[in-house]
């Protein structure tokens, strides 16, 4: 299989057929194997009988029922879960993306010898003024965290190659910062201008993350790959048992000096809030090696748990 294209549903109804339709001509003017892979993400409208009676007469098709709704996130781990493709792509099912934009990303992805391509939405439809200072503020947190500069790091066209997708696993709201945890790994990336318009269906607009939260995320997500990825530089031992070291060894220094002038000028050291100091020094260093240890327990589990899946479905159909 040459393409996965993974597209999350949720109340999706109005557009459905204009996307399929769309996909399928792109696809077939490309002239390489595919596959469409539909996540309804707990739809309450009838989203998915219109994708079940797709997948009936159209091998290409792939779909998955949620019990309830998850998120993108998980939507679009299961749909790379289930994806075959030497190439995954992704794009949203409101039609304010082109589907014919999905080629020219194609083409740079193979082309170029990219990792991941990002389509930049032009004269994005963005609505408020906040929306695009709370947009600038993200993307530089962004840069800040990643060491790379992204135009349009939420926009949902994107192209990965198969190991990309392989190597991650989304949560939360991970879904919108994708291309960060991609270069985290490794990723080579290139971005490309995507035609972008209202939402031709705006029955349901997705709950903006606040601000606050995205750069927490994005911290944690830092740690965390740093914790995980060669060369471990935060690995949970060696930053907890760093820091566990320096405590100790200023509580060290300091009951060392206490009682060198104990010693050396018999001076009372009872009373000396040194002491006390020194003391709570030597227990914070035990407390943070036994957190680094704790750390290093937990991360090992993550490893061994990875197959665990973040959802759970109703239905598959695949042909």
């Amino acid at each position: 299989m040459d393409i996965s294209t993974v597209v999350p549903i949720y109340n999706n109804e109005s557009t459905i057929e204009e996307l399929y339709k769309g996909l399928t001509d792109v696809f077939e003017n490309i002239g390489k194997s595919y596959e469409l892979i539909f996540v309804n993400d707990g739809s309450v409208d009838n989203s998915w009988k219109i994708i079940s009676a797709f997948q009936k007469k159209d091998p290409h098709i792939k779909a998955i029922d949620f019990r309830r709704n998850y998120g993108q996130s998980a939507a679009l781990q299961a749909g790379f879960d289930i994806s075959k493709g030497m190439s995954v792509l992704t794009i949203g099912a409101s039609l304010e993306n082109d589907p014919a934009d999905l080629s020219d990303l194609y083409d740079a992805l193979i082309k170029k010898d990219n990792d991941m391509v990002i389509g930049v939405r032009s004269q994005r439809y963005d609505g408020r003024l906040f929306s695009r200072i709370r947009s600038s503020l993200a993307h530089s947190v962004l840069k800040f965290v990643s060491k790379n500069s992204f135009a349009d790091v939420t926009s949902p066209v994107r192209a990965f190659e198969r190991e990309v997708i392989d190597n991650i696993k989304l949560f939360g709201d991970a879904y919108m910062y994708l291309p960060v945890l991609a270069t985290l790994y490794g990723a080579k990336f290139e971005e490309i201008k995507i035609k972008h318009t209202k939402p031709k269906d705006l029955s349901y607009i997705a709950p903006k993350t606040s601000l606050f939260k995205f750069i927490f995320d994005i911290i944690f997500l830092k740690f965390f790959v740093s914790a995980t990825t060669p060369p471990f530089h935060m690995a949970p031992i060696r930053l907890f048992g760093g820091l566990g070291s320096i405590s100790a060894f200023l509580g060290l220094a300091g009951g060392a000096f206490l009682t060198y002038q104990k010693i050396a000028f018999g001076q009372d050291i009872g009373t000396r809030p040194l002491l006390m100091l020194s003391i709570l020094l030597l227990i914070l260093g035990a407390m943070f090696l036994v957190f680094g240890i704790l750390g290093e327990i937990i991360i090992r589990t993550y490893f061994e748990g990875q197959n665990k899946l973040i959802y759970t479905t109703r239905e598959r159909l695949v042909a």
